[in-house]
């Protein structure tokens, strides 16, 4: 891959988060909210809360003042918090763990040859992350719900990811190498269920459809400026091995800065204020068979985009025609960028007309590139590889926004927790069963299999998708 693909992509990646920190510190001035430390419950701050969650009922009479020019009773109003600086925070907390997460990917081969690794040595190096993520995820999924402050959970995972990448940046030998994965995934799955959850619950109710997309842009920027990030350094020749996790520690600091000082409802208050009312929005969120969809549509598309990110190059040159590693490595580049965009343009649509419409993308994809298959045409796979990361997108966005609405508050940690789980498995499983495949029966077959496989799921998907349509 050419330096000005890696400066796009970075720049892509970075920018993505940089405007909305500003803005949020922006508009925290703005607005007057109070900063409050993390475990200081002040009395500011539980007025905050309360106005938070009785907005529609502080609007409606503020509305109804301004109709009857009742100045004073507008004037004693006091505006509805929005916490832009808790939310930028907290998108940041999980870029800075997908930075941690898939930046040393690249690096691996500057590992093997320094430390005379074996591949299989470099297989349990990635399995020790998948253990650190899921043991985080399982623990997550057991007490979130019972976690007053979303906080104490994402700062403990903000500094495991910064003592992941710091072990990182300073190892000398394999042992560092496993113990700064399986710091990374700590990181990851700490900080992933709750920051979901966390960016539903603060964001105002008409805006909730735009948590989802901020939570998996800043998924998906992270986990696309990570390899970008130490592909530009090894290019620059600019310390690859540590500079890059040095930024890291950065970019975890200034999250774990911004959730410390910004403002946050007070959960226990909200929990009072909800428990006498007749929600029933709350009560239709319970519903298992959207929260089975949303983790069926998460496991297609992250099985479909872990396949093609681990064996996507060589999809490009072996099947298709397409000639040069960097022209093959286009294939990866081109999926994350148009996964990011299907993310922004199809989060606003609603979650299950996301799922839907990724769905029937992923199922068309992979029937051309079937049909294709052997008969060299590298550049229109190329093409196909742009509408495949849009389903992507589209599928993932709809996926984790149906998981977040289809809990109620209580519950909602425990069920994003259980939601990344199910992501993570069908990201490796999947991906290592292929393997093994592929040197059985070589690439063109196990890539049949695996396409109809893709195939029958999403379609399995896209009849559950018609089925929970009266939830």
């Amino acid at each position: 891959m050419t330096m000005p693909s890696w400066s796009i992509y970075l720049t892509f990646s970075l920018s993505s988060a940089l405007p909305v920190c500003c803005s949020a510190f922006r508009s925290s001035k703005a607005d007057g909210s109070v900063s409050s430390p993390i475990f200081h419950n002040e009395f500011a701050s539980s007025i905050q809360g309360l106005m938070h969650y009785h907005s529609p009922l502080t609007v409606s009479g503020m509305s109804s003042s301004i109709r009857s020019n009742q100045s004073q009773s507008a004037h004693t109003m006091h505006p509805v918090p929005s916490y832009l600086l808790a939310r930028a925070s907290v998108a940041l907390a999980v870029f800075a763990a997908l930075l941690g997460s898939t930046a040393p990917s690249p690096l691996y081969p500057t590992y093997l040859q320094t430390f005379s690794l074996s591949h299989a040595m470099v297989t349990e190096i990635f399995a020790t992350y998948a253990l650190g993520t899921l043991v985080a995820l399982l623990v997550s999924s057991r007490i979130g719900s019972s976690v007053t402050d979303p906080r104490r959970m994402m700062l403990p995972g903000l500094v495991i990811t910064a003592a992941g990448a710091l072990t990182f940046a300073f190892a000398n030998d394999v042992t560092m190498l496993l113990a700064g994965r399986f710091l990374n995934g700590i990181g990851t799955g700490g900080i992933t269920a709750m920051a979901s959850a966390s960016l539903y619950e603060l964001s105002p109710p008409h805006k909730r459809g735009q948590a989802a997309i901020l939570a998996t842009l800043a998924f998906t920027g992270g986990a696309a400026g990570g390899p970008l990030m130490s592909s530009a350094a090894m290019a620059l020749n600019f310390a690859p091995t540590v500079s890059p996790f040095l930024f890291i520690v950065v970019v975890s600091c200034v999250a774990g800065l911004g959730l410390a000082v910004s403002s946050w409802p007070d959960w226990r208050m909200q929990g009072v204020a909800k428990s006498g009312e007749d929600d029933p929005e709350e009560r239709s969120r319970a519903v298992i068979p959207l929260f089975v969809l949303s983790c069926l549509a998460v496991g297609i598309a992250w099985m479909l985009g872990s396949f093609i990110m681990a064996v996507g190059a060589d999809l490009g040159k072996k099947l298709y025609g397409l000639q040069g590693a960097g022209l093959a490595g286009m294939i990866a580049a081109i999926f994350q960028l148009f996964a990011g965009l299907g993310q922004a343009l199809c989060g606003r649509a609603g979650p299950r007309r996301s799922i839907g419409a990724g769905l029937v993308g992923i199922i068309v994809v992979q029937l051309v590139l079937l049909a294709l298959a052997g008969s060299r045409h590298g550049y229109l796979v190329l093409g196909l590889m742009a509408a495949c990361g849009f389903a992507y997108g589209a599928c993932f966005v709809g996926a984790l926004g149906l998981a977040s609405s289809s809990a109620s508050r209580a519950r909602r940690a425990t069920y994003i927790s259980g939601f990344y789980i199910v992501g993570y498995l069908l990201n490796a499983l999947p991906t290592l069963a292929m393997g093994l495949l592929i040197d059985r029966i070589g690439l063109g077959n196990a890539f049949d299999v695996f396409g109809l496989v893709v195939v029958l799921i999403a379609a399995a998907g896209l009849v559950l998708t018609w089925a929970v349509r009266r939830y």
